[in-house]
């Protein structure tokens, strides 16, 4: 079973920014605003500023649609991105798109997994594939989450994107079989010294090595004893060969 929620839609108060750049950027982020731009439907791109924390909380909040008060002009908006900072903790930037209320538009929607699998008594766990899925629907269904309950899922039990019930008018956007999440077994790995019988001992690195450099000397005459042993082989043949005087 799959439900959907809609949080209700917030509204963001703003500014037209006047001044851009770093400098002003960071001065912005001192005073505990943060910069923004919101563009679409063949409208300028303005630049704005906004609370960094009343933005934080909207955003946090799920909300896909914002209804944003720029200078008491209210526009429909989506959050079309979010930028965080380099350690991911804080909002550092956000994009609004104006939106058609009468004309689709692609969203990323969060998972939500409910209940516990009938496979876990099996001894199974739950696997998740996927936190969310992309969908294309009308701006003001946007859902803010999707509930699934698993507590149906069998051991070895599948669940692909294709069985997620969508609100109406929406259309999943994900492959149909990939797979959403599944009740698998959990194998226990034995150390592979247990499996051998008994631990083993550890390799000193350059140790082989340098015993077959030691075993190949001892095997190996030197270049000294070949020379040597040729000469006391090659003596008596000369002796031989001399003739003797007379």
């Amino acid at each position: 079973m799959t439900t959907t929620t809609h949080a209700p839609r917030l509204t963001l108060e703003a500014q037209v920014r006047r001044q851009t750049g770093g400098r002003h950027v960071q001065t912005l982020r001192r005073t505990g605003k943060l910069p923004g731009v919101v563009y679409g439907l063949a409208g300028a791109n303005v630049p704005i500023e906004f609370s960094a924390a009343h933005a934080a909380h909207i955003v946090h909040s799920g909300s896909h649609l914002v209804d944003l008060k720029i200078d008491d002009k209210v526009e429909h908006v989506l959050i079309q991105q979010v930028q965080y900072d380099f350690l991911q903790a804080s909002i550092a930037h956000v994009d609004f798109l104006r939106i058609d209320p009468s004309r689709k538009v692609k969203v990323k929607v969060p998972l939500d997994f409910r209940g516990t699998p009938k496979g876990a008594k099996e001894g199974g766990i739950l696997e998740k594939q996927i936190a969310e899925v992309d969908v294309e629907t009308l701006p003001l269904e946007i859902p803010d989450v999707i509930r699934i309950n698993v507590e149906h899922l069998e051991l070895h039990g599948i669940l692909h994107a294709k069985e997620i019930p969508l609100p109406a008018g929406a259309r999943l956007l994900n492959p149909p079989d990939q797979i959403v999440c599944q009740v698998r077994t959990v194998k226990e790995e034995i150390p592979v010294a247990e499996a051998e019988g008994g631990p083993t001992e550890p390799e000193v690195i350059g140790r082989k090595a340098a015993e077959e450099e030691v075993e190949g000397q001892a095997a190996a005459p030197s270049g000294k004893q070949v020379a040597a042993a040729g000469k006391q082989a090659a003596a008596p043949a000369g002796k031989q060969a001399a003739p003797a005087k007379k």
